[in-house]
């Protein structure tokens, strides 16, 4: 099977080859290991059956200083702009912080699926607590910055709640768990 990225309309995770499983239940199963190449192509496959696109580097990544990506349901798109790529330009090697960026507009997608029709852009939080959740993995400090950043913004609470999930969630590295999620919560794309 060719790279699975590539099958993505040019958005390809340079060097990674795809693994074909059925569902993330499966992949657990086989041994995949969170944070790794294989775990992130299995949610690229699990985002792109539920009916999302993922756009790599699209020409709105230049519309805004530091945008790194974001994820609009009711456009079904999911956007990833690379730290060393061109908007409007070829995929580049991945960093670390492009695939924290995928996992991050990936949890967005997750909480669409939470309440009313999934791509309706009507998010909630998949965990019980974000906020311990962003605690205890971001620590303080950075949740700080994050409520500030959000908060000048004019952020309400509601989104300050589904951005510390999807900051911790992306920080925490498990690609296979947040593929798993959209296997039980997003059901094909409907």
């Amino acid at each position: 099977m060719t790279n699975l990225f590539k099958t993505i309309a040019a958005t390809a995770l340079t060097g990674l080859s795809a693994i074909g499983f059925a569902s993330a239940s499966v992949a657990t199963t086989r041994g995949i290991v969170e944070g790794s190449p294989e775990a992130h192509e299995l949610l690229v496959q699990e985002i792109r059956n539920n009916g999302v696109k993922i756009v790599i580097n699209d020409e709105y990544c230049g519309e805004e200083e530091g945008l790194n990506g974001f994820y609009s349901g009711q456009k079904k798109l999911l956007v990833v702009c690379q730290d060393n790529g061109v908007p409007g330009g070829p995929v580049v090697a991945w960093t670390a912080n492009d695939l924290d960026t995928l996992r991050h507009e990936a949890q967005h997608f997750i909480q669409d699926c939470r309440v009313g029709s999934n791509h309706d852009h009507a998010l909630a939080p998949v965990y019980h607590s974000p906020s311990a959740l962003a605690q205890e993995v971001l620590g303080p400090e950075r949740v700080v910055d994050i409520t500030t950043r959000y908060r000048e913004n004019g952020a309400s609470d509601l989104v300050l709640l589904l951005e510390y999930e999807a900051f911790a969630v992306a920080a925490r590295n498990i690609p296979g768990d947040q593929a798993s999620d959209l296997v039980k919560l997003c059901a094909g794309g409907k």
